[in-house]
This record gives C-alpha cells, sequence and structure tokens, in this order.
C-alpha cells in the first residue's frame, strides 16, 4: 500500500529524506504541468519555477501547519512560486504573446487504440481543444486544469489560489464559456 501525502510528508519532518523524493516523484509532472499552464508551454523558465517550488516546499516545510492537505498546500505554494516569477520577469502582463504556440507533448504520444482516420480525427479535435485552452488567460488555464486536471473540489482550489470559493466558482464558470467560445469559433471557420 502506497503511503498517502500526509504520511511522507510526517516522515520527511522526522528525518526521512527519501519521504521527500518520494513527494517529490510523485508530484513532480503535475506541479510543471501547473507551472507550463501558468508560465506558458513555450516559457523557457518553466523548468526552473517547477524546480523552485520544490526548493521552496523544503524550505517552508515547517510551515505547514496541516489545515489543508499537502497536495493543495504545494499547489498554493506552485502559484506563487510562479507568480513570483512573473512580477520579477515583468511578464504579467505579456505572457500571451509569448503563449501563442502549443505544446504538443501529448500530442506526440500514439494511441493505438484507435483505427487511422479514428485517430487523425482524434488528433484534430486535441489539438483544436489544447490550442484553444492555451488560448485563455493563465488565470482561467490554472482553474480549469486545478479542477479537471487535478480534480480538486472547489474548497481545495480556493486554497491554493488565496481566493473565496464564489470567485473559483466564477473562474471556473467563465473558463468553460470561453473554452466553449473558442472551440465554436474553431468550428465556424
Amino acid at each position: 500500500m502506497e503511503s498517502s501525502d500526509e504520511a511522507l510528508f510526517r516522515d520527511y519532518m522526522g528525518g526521512d529524506e527519501r519521504a521527500f523524493v518520494r513527494l517529490l516523484e510523485r508530484y513532480r509532472n503535475r506541479v510543471a504541468y501547473l507551472v507550463r499552464c501558468r508560465l506558458g508551454p513555450r516559457s523557457l523558465w518553466a523548468e526552473d519555477v517547477a524546480q523552485d517550488v520544490f526548493v521552496q516546499i523544503h524550505r517552508s516545510a515547517r510551515s505547514f501547519q496541516g489545515r489543508s492537505s499537502f497536495k493543495t498546500w504545494l499547489y498554493a505554494i506552485a502559484v506563487n512560486v510562479c507568480r513570483d516569477h512573473l512580477r520579477r520577469q515583468g511578464t504579467i502582463a505579456d505572457w500571451r504573446a509569448r503563449d501563442a504556440e502549443a505544446d504538443g507533448t501529448l500530442a506526440a504520444l500514439p494511441d493505438e487504440s484507435l483505427d487511422p482516420l479514428q485517430k487523425l480525427e482524434y488528433d484534430e479535435r486535441s489539438a483544436l481543444v489544447r490550442a484553444a485552452i492555451e488560448r485563455l488567460t493563465p488565470t482561467l488555464r490554472v482553474v480549469l486544469q486545478l479542477r479537471d486536471g487535478e480534480d480538486m473540489n472547489y474548497d481545495e482550489i480556493a486554497l491554493v489560489l488565496a481566493v473565496p470559493v464564489g470567485t473559483v466558482r466564477s473562474r471556473l464558470h467563465n473558463a468553460r464559456a470561453a473554452l466553449a467560445k473558442e472551440l465554436l469559433g474553431c468550428l465556424e471557420r
């Protein structure tokens, strides 16, 4: 049976460095994806910022009070590290100009379950959805990722983003509406 995040974190706080390594392995890709959502898929700094998240977790470990889940605390730190990076880079206002191109990492993975025509249709739909998501603002992309990608509930997202639950609901509604509008625009072209 695999240890819970909280159990691993307690072990780490008790001096077991391997527990921190297991947490790092568990969340490395998920944090990297969240960072790319926030900074944009073409950000040259995404890997460094993702690594900074874990450095910050290490530095802030004693401040974790357990009022939220470890996962919520981790993502809150990730969002704050991204915000700090954007402030230092002065790129909060111009993120869209840098992030117009799709990442394409998931698109490169083959799907043998579909015949070639189905795969072509699937790839085209996936590319349209990815492109539409990337045209959303970072605020809307992040809330979509936390809800649909990380399956976090509204209360957890509110803690991560340090906003009221109503704001999470509003942003999620706006994200889905904007995504639908983007996709509808793609179909009309």
